[in-house]
């Protein structure tokens, strides 16, 4: 297989370096910015810009290694790591609590309710229930 890989672009002659230069340079260079628009602690101060900017770039995967896409999704992991700081496992079942976390977490929750054995006790279950009521509407 090697010695194969390795013949390839003398089968191709002249295109396949010509291929292998035009495919290299396009990959290596698109959606990878080498600066960011903004560092980390800017994108903490400014929500909706973060959120926007996570949007775009989680709507397409050739943001993936993008500056900017890391330095929000950073912002937003510490934002909620923030938030979740507030409130000690106690408060596990205060609908409160769950109405503060993100929907995809209140909805992995629900499902392992659903799906027994599970984790939860049923008061935790009842209160992701509540919260999904109290952040947006239920949570399926």
């Amino acid at each position: 297989m090697r010695a194969l890989a390795f013949r390839w672009p003398v089968l191709l002659g002249g295109a396949g370096i010509l291929l292998g230069s035009v495919l290299g340079g396009t990959t290596a260079s698109y959606g990878q910015a080498t600066t960011s628009l903004h560092d980390i602690p800017w994108y903490e101060a400014h929500p909706a810009v973060r959120k926007k900017t996570m949007e775009l770039c989680q709507s397409d995967h050739r943001f993936a290694h993008d500056v900017d896409c890391a330095n929000a999704e950073t912002a937003d992991t510490k934002a909620w790591g923030k938030r979740s700081a507030k409130y000690a496992f106690s408060d596990l079942d205060d609908p409160r609590y769950w109405a503060s976390q993100p929907p995809w977490l209140r909805s992995g929750v629900l499902a392992s309710c659903r799906t027994p054995p599970t984790i939860y006790q049923p008061s935790v279950c009842a209160a992701v229930r509540q919260a999904g009521a109290l952040a947006n509407g239920p949570v399926r």
